[in-house]
């Protein structure tokens, strides 16, 4: 319920604080050194009551257009990482930039995520009473074209002829095609995938996957997902494995490199 209650509040924040120039200005610009880098994330560090480090002083930089797996035994800090690297959740410690622009900077930040950054979680978290249509355009509430806007997303997923149906009336599949279409209804530059293949069977986890690589090269999206799953990480451009809040070590097309 309360990852639910999240995404609602997610996907219809009212814009009623605007960027601020400089944070507008270097989102476009960004220094030359950095503009290969989607994601730059710098002692990052949370620590939940009773001292439970779930995430330790993480170093790592995620380049524009790539493929990044996160993997781990359940409790390693994965998810927690990911929520950190989504601005879902507050670090104690460190920082996160999206193409040079520092989070912590950032004057209105649910704006910022919902143009910057996608999600996609295990879940689909559909509005079982929406129409797939009035779901995938959430994000674009308020906004022009929001509908035609949301029916190009789910053309774009394969959903088209589904777009009037409600969730309870498609497979299990296409909901969490039409969440992905939620997710890339903005366009945005990052894609965060919590477990997306977690609920489906082998030949939909096939589909999924598809689906991600031709979002990737049509749009030059930067995807990252954490998974259980080697099949889907084995897809991935690199793999961050995580044990106890930290990065163990880093593969690169099967060069495993400590941390």
């Amino acid at each position: 319920m309360r990852r639910w209650l999240l995404c609602v509040w997610m996907f219809t924040m009212p814009d009623d604080v605007q960027f601020s120039p400089a944070n507008a200005m270097a989102l476009q610009a960004g220094s030359a050194r950095e503009r290969d880098v989607a994601i730059a994330i710098r002692g990052l560090t949370k620590t939940y009551p009773g001292g439970v480090n779930a995430v330790r002083n993480i170093d790592l930089d995620i380049l524009q257009g790539e493929m990044l797996a996160i993997m781990g035994k359940s409790g390693s800090g994965k998810s927690t990482l990911l929520n950190l690297i989504g601005s879902l959740d507050k670090p104690e410690a460190g920082s996160v930039e999206y193409h040079g622009v520092d989070l912590r900077r950032v004057v209105n930040l649910p704006k910022f995520r919902r143009e910057e950054i996608g999600f996609v979680f295990q879940l689909h978290y559909l509005l079982p009473h929406l129409t797939l249509l009035d779901n995938v355009a959430l994000p674009l509430f308020g906004q022009a074209q929001a509908r035609a806007r949301a029916s190009s997303a789910l053309a774009e997923v394969g959903l088209a002829h589904r777009e009037h149906h409600v969730p309870g009336a498609v497979s299990g599949g296409e909901r969490q095609r039409a969440a992905i279409a939620r997710a890339i209804v903005n366009q945005p530059r990052v894609l965060l995938a919590d477990e997306p293949t977690g609920n489906v069977d082998s030949v939909t986890e096939e589909v999924l996957l598809k689906l991600f690589e031709s979002l990737r090269a049509k749009h030059g999206m930067t995807l990252v997902v954490v998974t259980h799953e080697p099949t889907v990480a084995a897809r991935a451009d690199r793999i961050v494995h995580i044990k106890d809040g930290q990065i163990e070590r880093i593969e690169s097309k099967g060069n495993p490199t400590a941390a």
